[in-house]
């Protein structure tokens, strides 16, 4: 009789939720962790200055080591955040949703590493951030949205998002999604 492998030669198993991405990747999705700061830093230091600018809504050079560990330590109860990695480990996305005090809906969040928009790293992500939302009971799914930000803008659009103005903030577009209809699909 053989004895079962201890759990150090145990071959560690992929974490998160496996999906191909439209080059042939796979990547997955789950939750942040603790351990993920430095390479949320990492990641953030690959987006552009502009994808910068829409997600924080001003400039900023770097991520700073407050910044990244808030990233990771935040209240479960109030918060949810999911990431993109590679099979190195590397974040190539993330998102997150915030609920609003009357806990009917959250406010959510996405960039998506550079390099790799428009392969469906997005789309996994608000999967995931609905699916939560859906868990948790909201009602609705929101973000709010530069007006100049076309590429959010269009995405939000063919996954379903309804579009409203946001009152005395010209350059904000808010996107609202239903959490009670399915997302759009689209290719």
């Amino acid at each position: 009789m053989s004895a079962d492998p201890s759990p150090n030669h145990r071959p560690k198993r992929p974490r998160g939720r496996a999906f191909r991405t439209a080059d042939g990747r796979v990547l997955r999705v789950r939750p942040v962790r603790v351990d993920d700061t430095e390479a949320l830093k990492r990641g953030f230091a690959r987006l552009t200055p502009e994808q910068v600018r829409q997600r924080v809504f001003h400039r900023m050079t770097e991520l700073s080591e407050q910044a990244a560990h808030n990233l990771v330590h935040f209240d479960p109860a109030m918060t949810a955040a999911f990431v993109v990695v590679d099979e190195d480990g590397e974040i190539r996305g993330e998102a997150r949703m915030h609920v609003d005090p009357g806990g009917q809906s959250a406010e959510f969040a996405v960039v998506v590493d550079p390099s790799m928009v428009g392969v469906g790293i997005g789309r996994a992500l608000m999967q995931r951030l609905v699916s939560e939302g859906r868990r948790r009971g909201l009602m609705e799914l929101w973000g709010s949205v530069l007006a100049d930000n076309a590429l959010m803008l269009d995405f939000s659009r063919r996954l379903g998002a309804q579009r409203e103005a946001v009152p005395g903030e010209a350059d904000l577009v808010r996107v609202r999604f239903d959490l009670r209809r399915p997302l759009r699909s689209y290719d």
